[in-house]
């Protein structure tokens, strides 16, 4: 039986009962995904990989503790997404390629991968642009180490606690263009611009 949601609230119904199989789930009409597995006890997402959100606006804390998360989205059609704030905190397996995806038109990506320890996938090419916040965007990812360094950051206004207890990173981003960054923290300012005189704020 396919279920044809037309609000967030409508969603989340669906996901939160398990008998239903996510491919069943079409999501063609839903903008905003925010917090939508956010600490779900659900373990089996097969099928969430044929879902339509190339309409969605809003994927904040959408897997933020979904701590059995790790399926493959890496076909998603992410294109109108704004939002990524806290998108894969705490989702302690996911580790899929994402590389491929479309987010020139992301403006929030703090706490993306905040404490995402599986995560090492290579999202060297994706466009930023467009983002103004990066605060705690690697935070305690402490597997996470690919080469970021061809990312352009010019948007960026917030990189406090960026690379926060990301033990394995270890890349050179001294080409980042980070002019307009108003604050950002001791770690960050090192790895990055370490003779700058930006404000540091911890």
């Amino acid at each position: 039986m396919k279920h044809t949601p037309n609000t967030r609230e409508e969603l989340e119904d669906l996901v939160n009962d398990l008998s239903i199989n996510l491919g069943d789930i079409d999501t063609s009409k839903i903008t905003d995904m925010n917090g939508l597995f956010f600490h779900t006890s659900r373990t089996d997402f097969s099928g969430i990989e044929k879902w339509d959100v190339s309409n969605v606006e809003n994927m904040h804390d959408m897997f933020s503790f979904a701590k059995s998360f790790n399926a493959d989205i890496s076909k998603w059609n992410v294109r109108s997404v704004r939002d990524m704030e806290g998108m894969f905190c705490g989702a302690i397996s996911f580790n899929q390629d994402i590389s491929k995806w479309n987010v020139s038109n992301v403006r929030d990506m703090g706490s993306m991968f905040f404490g995402a320890t599986s995560f090492n996938q290579d999202i060297g090419k994706w466009n930023v642009g467009k983002v103004e916040n990066m605060v705690s965007m690697f935070r305690e990812a402490e597997s996470f180490n690919q080469d970021i360094s061809d990312w352009n950051v010019s948007s960026v206004k917030n990189m406090v606690a960026m690379f926060y207890e990301a033990k394995a990173f270890n890349q050179d981003l001294s080409k980042w263009d980070v002019s307009k960054v108003e604050r950002i923290d001791e770690r960050t300012r090192k790895i990055i611009i370490p003779n700058s005189s930006i404000a540091i704020i911890t």
